[in-house]
């Protein structure tokens, strides 16, 4: 990169004298420009994306405005990763910011800013070839498109280093449209393409074995099941590989794998509203596929373990230092404002609403949270406990006693419990401390004794749990 000075000047003179030959020919062109990022800082994220045709030349200038050009050397022979010819020249700030996909190459910016409030003109030219925009005042967070061949610009997500074949003509692209659900069919569609290779695995969110199937597709791929389940998908990489995978959950309605297991809307101050999500499925979830419908966008990175929960507040330092213990998973989100005397909140997976709950001033008295499981006041942070008739969840276990009242020195207390996972038996006593644990294994199909030892008369509790979820049983010592 070097400033090109008055030679520079007298090359875009003959070049524009020429331009009449030059545009006959296949010439680089602008297609994308991106000036006002809105999650990282503009050096980080501003581009430029011009589209390689070659024209013969050996190097590539470009100018915004009236400010020094730049000068770069024009991509020769194969990209490293796969052979394919540079289809893409990005001019970024850094090269940390280069995208790396097949058959892109780049230059830097330098010191040059991109204007994020005003017009701008831009020049390029290689060789005879020649291309002059001017870039409408751009859109915090929106790139602009170039659209074909004309000098039109539109505002669209950014595609860095990638085709956009809504806009680009003459771009190999073959895609994945959304999963299209009727009743229990569901069918995969080819867009760009009459045919292609897929790899599709199919997650049971009850926790069935995967199913991965590689096939030829012509047009779609259709199949039938009744599950919820998550599916993922694939494509060859092409020229615009944003459309080259499916990655969604699929579910009846109100069936999906999480549920609101408590609220908590008018707490005593000064800690933050709070509400705590369940994953009553076998499989973890992705955290980035769901939001609270209405109030901002996905809860970001991360797993949902299964029988796990989460607590979601705008707030986790303060909810943190007023819970005073680490043990409960905390996720900040854009909550918003929950009514301390009537409303609603519902959890989106795109536009499926997966769970939703209301109250009203008669259901809690603040400043009580409520489970909606039980439609009782709670106030148990990361923990669930079910009525056990609520369906809306299902127990990862079952479970029996071998008696609720047992003899000191008598009969021994015995606990029989089935699960494909590893379940943690506790007995607590009747102000709730641990006096004895053992876990279960997976499978395990034989009574498991308790121990009374330390134990004195009167009521305890044999405490029942996997991940988060627990049932608590109530027995009676005697003499």
């Amino acid at each position: 990169m070097k400033n090109q000075g008055f030679g520079a000047a007298v090359l875009a003179v003959l070049c524009f004298l020429c331009f009449g030959l030059g545009s006959a020919l296949a010439c680089p062109r602008f297609v994308e420009f991106f000036s006002d990022p809105k999650d990282v800082p503009d050096q980080e994220g501003e581009f430029v994306e011009i589209r390689l045709d070659d024209c013969g030349a050996e190097s590539l200038w470009v100018q915004m405005d009236e400010k020094p050009a730049l000068s770069f050397a024009l991509p020769r022979g194969n990209s490293w990763e796969s052979g394919s010819t540079f289809k893409r020249f990005v001019l970024v700030h850094d090269s940390l910011y280069c995208p790396k996909g097949n058959g892109v190459a780049c230059g830097l910016l330098g010191k040059l800013s991109l204007p994020n409030s005003r017009r701008s003109t831009w020049r390029l030219w290689a060789g005879s070839c020649v291309d002059s925009v001017e870039i409408p005042e751009p859109k915090a967070g929106m790139a602009l498109q170039r659209v074909k061949d004309s000098d039109r610009w539109i505002f669209a997500e950014p595609t860095i280093g990638c085709a956009n074949p809504q806009y680009e003509v003459g771009v190999a692209d073959c895609g994945l449209a959304p999963v299209l659900r009727d009743h229990d069919k569901y069918t995969v569609f080819l867009t760009g393409c009459d045919s292609a290779w897929l790899r599709l695995e199919r997650i049971p969110l009850d926790g069935s074995a995967s199913v991965i199937d590689s096939l030829w597709v012509v047009g779609n791929f259709s199949w039938e099941s009744s599950r919820d389940f998550w599916i993922r998908g694939n494509l060859p990489p092409d020229e615009a590989p944003y459309n080259d995978s499916l990655d969604t959950l699929l579910f009846a309605p109100g069936g999906g794998p999480l549920v609101v297991s408590e609220v908590h809307h008018c707490p005593q101050e000064p800690e933050p509203e709070w509400v705590e999500v369940y994953n009553r499925s076998a499989v973890a979830v992705p955290l980035e596929k769901f939001r609270f419908c209405g109030r901002g966008g996905s809860w970001g990175v991360g797993f949902i373990d299964p029988y796990e929960t989460i607590v979601l507040t705008k707030d986790t330092a303060q909810l943190r230092e007023y819970l005073g213990y680490r043990d409960v998973g905390l996720v900040q989100v854009a909550l918003g404002y929950l009514n301390n005397s009537s409303g609603c909140i519902s959890i989106c997976s795109g536009e499926a609403v997966v769970d939703s709950v209301c109250w009203d001033r008669h259901m809690v008295s603040c400043p009580s949270g409520f489970n909606p499981l039980t439609m009782e006041s709670e106030n148990t942070p990361g923990f669930v406990r079910s009525n056990g008739t609520n369906e809306k969840i299902q127990s990862p276990f079952t479970y029996k006693l071998s008696s609720r009242v047992v003899r000191l020195g008598g009969n021994s207390l015995r606990v029989y419990v089935e699960s494909e996972f590893q379940v943690s038996l506790r007995l607590l006593d009747s102000a709730g401390r641990e006096r004895w644990k053992a876990d279960v294994p997976p499978g395990f199909n034989a009574w498991r004794k308790v121990s009374l030892d330390g134990m004195g008369l009167g009521v305890a509790y044999v405490s029942i749990s996997t991940g988060k979820f627990e049932n608590v049983v109530g027995i009676l010592i005697r003499p």
